[in-house]
C-alpha cells in the first residue's frame, strides 16, 4: 500500500511538472526522485509529449469506472496466462496501463479540488507574516554584510563612509575629490524584504522585494549608472552635467533629475517604466528604439517582441507599493498573487487556469499578515483558498 501512495504522490509531480504548477520544494522532491535511473526512465515513458497527449485528448471521454473494471479484468487474464511470451506482453501493458491509470489520476485529483486541498489549512488557521527591512551589501572586495531592520553599521568603501540605519543605507555625498577611481557595490533584496538607498550623489533609490542594484562608489565619469534587476523606485538628484542611467540589460533609462519606477523582473515577459515627475527617455539597447516619457505615462518594453510603445496611465498603482500599499485595477489575480509572492516570500498554485483570469480592484495594506487580504480576495472573488505551511497558496473553485 505504500508503495501505491507513492506512485501517486510522485506521479502528481510529475503532472505538476507538465501543467508547470510545482513549488520550488516540489520542483527538488522530483529531481531527488528522479536521481534514480529507473525512475528517471518511468518518469520519461510516462510524459513521452506523443503519448502524453494522445492519452490526455482520449482521458476528456474515458468512463473511469468503465475502464478501472476493463483494467481489472485484463491484469487478472494476465495472471492465468501460463506462456512466457504472453506474459511478458501482458506485464509491460499493465505496466503501462498503470502508469497512465496513476497520471490520469493524479490529473483527476489536480481538478477535483473538493478532496486534494482538504488537508491544507484554512485561512482563520494560517498566519503569513510581511516582509521586511533586510538586504545584503556586497563590497568592492567581495565582502558581504547583512543589512536588517533595527539594525546599524558603519562601513567605508572607496573613502566614502556608508552608514546604515532603520531600513536605509546611505552614501556620504560626493565631497572628497582626490578620489580617482570609482568601486562597485551591490545592494542585494531577498524575497519577503525591501531596504532603501541613498546614493552618493544623493539620488534615493526603494528596492522591492527580489531585487538587484549595482552601483558605483563614488560616481565618476560621464554618467551616473547603474544596473538594475527587479523593482525599484528612484528619486534621481539633478545634475546636468552628469546624466543618471538605469540599465536592466535590455533596456536603458537616461534621465537628469526625476522620479520614476522601473520593473524589471526576470521572469516577467516585459520591462514597465513608469515616470511621476520630470522626464526619461527610454531605449531598447538592441533595436536602439527610443522613445521620450511625460509624466503620467508608462513604457513597456515586449522581451520577446522587442516592442516599446507608450501609453497613459495612473501612477499610484505602479508606485503604491514603496508607500506600503498593494494597489490594483482591474488586474487579473495571477497578476495580483505573483506580485505579493515576492513580498510574502510564498508560493502561489492555481487549481485551474480559469482562476488566473479573475479580474480584481483594490487598495491593500502591505505590511499586514498576508491572510488578511486572502480572506478579501476569497469574499470578493468567489474562490476559496487554502495554505500549506504558511508557505504555500492554493487557490481553487
Amino acid at each position: 500500500m505504500n508503495e501505491i501512495k507513492n506512485h501517486i504522490q510522485y506521479s502528481r509531480l510529475l503532472v505538476g511538472k507538465v501543467l508547470g504548477t510545482l513549488t520550488e520544494a516540489q520542483e527538488k522532491e522530483l529531481q531527488a526522485w528522479e536521481r534514480n535511473p529507473n525512475n528517471k526512465a518511468l518518469a520519461k515513458d510516462i510524459l513521452n509529449p506523443e503519448s502524453f497527449a494522445e492519452w490526455k485528448q482520449k482521458f476528456q471521454a474515458v468512463d473511469t469506472g468503465k475502464e478501472w473494471s476493463y483494467f481489472l479484468d485484463r491484469m487478472n487474464q494476465s495472471v492465468q496466462t501460463k506462456t512466457k511470451v504472453r506474459r511478458l506482453r501482458m506485464v509491460k501493458w499493465t505496466a503501462a496501463a498503470a502508469a497512465i491509470l496513476v497520471v490520469g489520476f493524479a490529473l483527476f485529483s489536480v481538478f477535483n479540488t473538493t478532496d486534494v486541498y482538504e488537508k491544507y489549512d484554512t485561512l482563520e488557521a494560517s498566519s503569513i507574516a510581511p516582509g521586511s527591512s533586510s538586504a545584503q551589501l556586497v563590497l568592492s572586495t567581495g565582502e558581504v554584510v547583512d543589512l536588517k531592520d533595527g539594525a546599524e553599521n558603519v562601513i567605508a568603501e572607496n573613502e566614502v563612509a556608508v552608514a546604515n540605519t532603520k531600513g536605509v543605507l546611505s552614501y556620504a555625498s560626493e565631497n572628497d575629490k582626490n578620489v580617482v577611481a570609482s568601486k562597485v557595490n551591490t545592494l542585494r533584496i531577498p524575497r519577503g524584504g525591501e531596504y532603501q538607498l541613498v546614493l552618493s550623489d544623493g539620488t534615493k533609490v526603494w528596492l522591492n522585494s527580489d531585487t538587484e542594484l549595482t552601483y558605483e562608489v563614488p560616481f565618476t565619469g560621464e554618467a551616473r549608472q547603474v544596473s538594475l534587476k527587479g523593482e525599484a523606485f528612484f528619486e534621481v538628484a539633478p545634475n546636468k552635467d552628469m546624466p543618471f542611467i538605469v540599465s536592466t540589460g535590455e533596456q536603458k533609462v537616461q534621465v537628469l533629475g526625476t522620479k520614476f519606477n522601473v520593473s524589471a523582473y526576470s521572469d516577467k515577459p516585459v520591462i514597465e517604466t513608469t515616470l511621476v515627475e520630470g522626464k526619461v527617455s527610454v531605449e531598447d539597447t538592441l533595436s536602439h528604439d527610443a522613445l521620450t516619457l511625460a509624466p503620467n505615462e508608462q513604457a513597456i518594453l515586449d522581451l520577446k517582441t522587442a516592442g516599446l510603445e507608450k501609453h497613459k496611465v495612473d501612477v499610484y498603482p505602479y508606485t503604491a507599493w514603496k508607500d506600503g500599499r498593494f494597489v490594483f485595477n482591474n488586474v487579473p489575480l495571477e497578476t495580483l498573487l505573483e506580485k505579493m509572492s515576492k513580498w510574502y516570500n510564498v508560493e502561489v498554485v492555481f487549481a485551474n487556469d480559469s482562476l488566473k483570469h479573475i479580474k480584481f480592484t483594490g487598495d491593500l495594506p502591505r505590511y499586514n499578515d498576508m491572510t488578511n487580504i486572502l480572506e478579501i480576495i476569497e469574499a470578493e472573488m468567489s474562490v476559496h483558498i487554502k495554505v500549506e505551511n504558511n508557505k504555500t497558496i492554493y487557490v481553487i473553485k
